[in-house]
């Protein structure tokens, strides 16, 4: 594939970065001179061939980011058995968990535009402590057994409190660093995020069955409460202010539209694998809940990959990723390496599958993320990022619903079809980019 996505070169592809400039169909300048809201000296980028894992900056980035994310890995989980300790059924746990979902993939993109107006890392710190005090009653009401309306007040407000700062922490990397270095800042990014997938519902679990129900609860308070003191450390820009003018969420999305299908493909591929693996091992008479080492496994296979991807020697893997054929590619063989799903293998088979899958994962969530600052204006990453959260926020609950429904109703092959999305996604958009280009081609 050649054209547009592929035409626009990482900034600082002849090895030298070029501060305080985003590429891609709008470039707007980054005040890299501006006062930072914090005590941390503002720096600019480092070399492009600087190993992220040696700069301190990073490592207080991915510290930070990690802090304020885990909660949202545990909550789900910990919301579930919560409600069944509680009531006695998995109902009103499911209740809790969806109502916490749906606000956060709801309310993302506008409470991450609010983020691109106000300072960061500044901005963060509110939401994070307002999100800890929040947890702090849903624990509250876990103890002196509220009715699972009144929990859901506090659940939901933190969710809300709490859905743009993922989108927020993530914005920050075009502004941190410059050049290639920041395709592979963002894979260190999606490296971390994939290990608090694993880390987070773990962490639930454990402190639920040593603790009891509002252990994990605690937990995400103090982790987001920890967070709040950590970003202020972290190098970041000015307040913005509104623009006078009111600007409609349509400009960011017609500029992220393939990538969103793409986000949105994942999302269906992750909440289909979540009922269709424990289903494959009740098919087989193997206990359901082994899938949860496969899911680890996935996760961690496709961890282990992006990590390379931060290392100076991938620099070619990185700069391929810099057009829209990077996650196109990986996101396609992500999908048909999942297709032998469909002949229900046995346990050892479906562990070979996803550990190799798993390698095109994560290198494809790394380069859709690193292409999306590319396309907006800085001043509206985290609306973006939000846009990206609810998208694979909504694939993720689409994914379950449907995968539920055709295990249930037609047979677990059927259901394990669904996985295979993001082939069809990466097909659909290859096919929808080449057709606007034919159609561009003959207006000239």
């Amino acid at each position: 594939m050649t054209g547009r996505a592929e035409r626009e070169e990482e900034p600082g592809e002849s090895g030298a970065p070029v501060p305080g400039r985003v590429g891609g169909p709008v470039d707007t300048p980054i005040p890299t001179s501006a006062p930072i809201p914090t005590s941390a000296p503002a720096a600019g980028p480092p070399p492009a061939d600087e190993r992220l894992w040696t700069d301190r900056r990073w490592l207080l980035y991915a510290t930070a980011a990690a802090t304020a994310r885990l909660p949202g890995s545990m909550i789900p989980l910990a919301l579930v058995l919560a409600g069944r300790s509680v009531t006695g059924s998995f109902v009103s746990g499911s209740v809790l968990a969806g109502s916490y979902a749906a606000a956060t993939a709801l309310s993302a993109p506008r409470r991450g535009r609010r983020l691109d107006h106000g300072a960061l890392p500044g901005g963060l710190v509110r939401p994070l402590r307002w999100g800890a005090g929040l947890l702090l009653l849903v624990a509250l009401g876990l103890i002196v057994r509220v009715p699972v309306p009144v929990l859901m007040v506090p659940t939901v407000l933190a969710a809300v409190t709490m859905a743009g700062v993922p989108g927020g922490i993530r914005s920050l990397l075009p502004v941190l660093w410059g050049g290639r270095t920041t395709t592979r800042a963002f894979a260190g990014d999606s490296a971390v995020t994939e290990v608090i997938w694993v880390a987070g519902p773990a962490l639930a679990a454990l402190l639920f069955a040593r603790l009891g129900p509002v252990a994990p609860i605690l937990c995400g308070a103090v982790f987001w409460m920890g967070a709040s003191l950590l970003v202020r450390w972290l190098p970041g820009r000015e307040a913005r202010g509104r623009p006078k003018e009111r600007r409609s969420v349509r400009e960011p999305l017609r500029a992220v539209l393939p990538l969103l299908f793409l986000s949105l493909g994942i999302g269906l591929n992750i909440g289909a694998l979540d009922v269709g693996l424990p289903a494959l091992l009740d098919d087989r008479g193997l206990a359901p809940e082994g899938a949860g080492v496969l899911i680890a496994a996935l996760s961690l296979s496709s961890a282990a990959t992006t990590l390379l991807l931060t290392t100076p020697v991938a620099g070619r893997l990185v700069a391929a990723g810099s057009s829209l054929r990077g996650p196109l590619v990986c996101l396609a063989c992500y999908g048909l390496l999942l297709v032998p799903l469909v002949t229900l293998p046995p346990y050892a088979g479906v562990l070979v599958i996803v550990l190799v899958a798993g390698c095109f994962l994560g290198p494809g969530i790394s380069f859709l993320l690193a292409l999306a600052p590319r396309r907006v204006p800085a001043d509206r990453h985290g609306e973006t990022f939000g846009l990206f959260f609810s998208t694979n926020a909504l694939g993720v609950a689409g994914g379950t619903v449907v995968t539920g429904l055709v295990v249930e109703h037609v047979s677990v092959s059927a259901g394990l079809l669904l996985p295979v999305v993001p082939l069809v996604m990466a097909l659909g958009v290859t096919v929808a980019v080449l057709a606007r280009r034919r159609r561009e081609a003959s207006r000239s």
